[in-house]
């Protein structure tokens, strides 16, 4: 990997890089994004000279829509070095797990009086 493709990672992921070590080899990652307080995107050198992997770890139970975006993002930015790598695939739209209210309905009476009231409904 090119410094310029270290330099565009970094730009597009937020990526911290460390990617010559100034002591000794260190097991550490050569380069981490957060993407949330529990989760983290991490670059490492990949089972052949040349080759790298991004790889994302949680140690949280991050929402399936968020796990989607992450994947996007790390493809796009992938692919911006390699054209080969494909995008995810779009995800299905799954109904929400809390019930929900109907629009316009409110909590209390006093709510859906001003409701009403704004709405012009009475």
């Amino acid at each position: 990997m090119t410094d310029g493709d270290i330099a565009l990672l970094a730009r597009t992921l937020d990526l911290t890089t460390h990617m010559y070590p100034k002591m000794r080899p260190s097991p550490n990652s050569p380069g981490v994004a957060r993407l949330d307080h529990f989760s983290g995107l991490f670059l490492e050198r990949g089972p052949a000279d040349g080759y790298w992997i991004l790889e994302a770890r949680t140690w949280g139970h991050p929402a399936p829509r968020r796990i989607h975006e992450w994947q996007v993002m790390t493809a796009g930015a992938a692919r911006l070095l390699d054209p080969t790598v494909a995008l995810p695939e779009r995800l299905a739209t799954v109904p929400s797990e809390h019930p929900t209210q109907p629009p316009g309905r409110a909590a209390n009476k006093r709510f859906a009086r001003i409701g009403r009231r704004i709405l012009g409904l009475g």
